[in-house]
């Protein structure tokens, strides 16, 4: 059976950005619930990473605007290639296979892209994310929401499938993460809404020093 990354890596990373480029610049960043969450967390610079960046735009707004250290790790060789025009570093690979030192960021993005990842990776995913966030640091996860695991076919593509979930709880039964901020929000509008299939949250966790 094909992993849903080796068709994001081979071909389906392209044609999301393909379909999203004009939303994309479109987007006025400054109200991204991300960046918006990312300007709270104190006025020194930051080393950021975003995992699923797509063309780079969120992390050049927050390069730019806060004068944060980014990169970006992607599975799209034309989102790559778009990033680095746009003078963002991101390099080609996905979420279980982080292409970066230990402990090299404070603050780590997924930005919608666990909805789309094989459950063979996620115990992968949950190491990789551990291994190159410094402590004390931040995780952001905006996603796709669900009390528990919903599986849809996936729009674009036969044979994947999305799914909705609580993607904090992989991370808040160790002890060394905290919930810092939640919010849940409709996808489009960004405000709340009582359809449940229209979930979407921001969870911001924090990672604490490792008790001794």
């Amino acid at each position: 059976m094909t992993r849903q990354k080796d068709v994001f890596l081979a071909s389906e990373g392209d044609a999301w950005l393909s379909r999203n480029a004009d939303a994309l610049a479109a987007r006025d960043w400054s109200r991204d619930p991300v960046c918006m969450k990312v300007a709270s967390l104190g006025g020194q610079p930051l080393r950021i990473l975003e995992v699923g960046c797509g063309d780079g735009s969120r992390l050049q707004y927050l390069a730019l605007q806060h004068k944060h250290t980014v990169l970006g790790v992607e599975p799209s060789k034309k989102a790559v290639a778009r990033a680095r025009q746009r003078g963002v570093e991101a390099l080609r690979s996905t979420a279980d296979r982080l292409p970066v030192p230990d402990h090299s960021c404070d603050v780590l993005i997924f930005g919608f892209c666990l909805y789309l990842c094989d459950d063979a990776d996620l115990f992968a995913i949950t190491a990789e994310a551990h291994r190159v966030l410094d402590s004390p640091g931040w995780l952001l996860i905006l996603d796709f929401e669900a009390p528990a695991p919903v599986y849809k076919p996936y729009h674009h593509l036969t044979g994947v499938l999305s799914r909705k979930m609580d993607y904090k709880s992989m991370f808040l039964w160790h002890p060394q993460y905290t919930l810092a901020s939640y919010e849940k929000f409709h996808h489009a509008s960004q405000q709340w809404t009582d359809e449940r299939d229209d979930w979407v949250s921001l969870a911001c966790l924090r990672k604490h020093h490792l008790a001794q």
